[in-house]
């Protein structure tokens, strides 16, 4: 189990797609690549029981359960110069109040974006640890 590019985006890796985006001549893409390249590590490490699809749009990284561009787009994360990581997730049908409701915070740090990751991919109950 893992985290996986999506085969619909199997042109570049993620290293390389945020690598690109490091070496920008623009400071903030360049920020949020290195932001990105740093966390993709650990990332791998939580999804270590449970396989994880990613996309990136718009320079977030956004976690799916299936290998399908057509399945819920659940977790997102992006890296936030100065600020730290946003992560957002889609909360599950049965605990939102309206349709396709998100929640989103802001972590300070690579490990407290990995523990809001986490948190998120438990909670929008896109995915079963195995």
């Amino acid at each position: 189990m893992a985290l996986n590019r999506a085969s619909a985006q199997q042109s570049k890796s993620l290293e390389e797609f945020y690598g690109e985006l490091r070496s920008s001549t623009d400071s903030i893409s360049a920020s949020i690549g290195g932001g990105m390249l740093e966390l993709l590590p650990l990332l791998k490490d939580i999804c270590s029981d449970r396989d994880a699809w990613a996309l990136t749009s718009l320079m977030r990284l956004w976690l799916l359960p299936a290998d399908d561009p057509s399945a819920p787009w659940l977790v997102s994360v992006m890296a936030m110069p100065g600020i730290g990581f946003q992560v957002t997730y889609r909360m599950s049908a049965a605990e939102s109040p309206w349709p396709d409701a998100l929640v989103q915070g802001v972590a300070v740090d690579e490990a407290d974006a990995c523990r809001m990751v986490r948190i998120a991919m438990e909670r929008c109950r896109g995915w079963t640890s195995r």
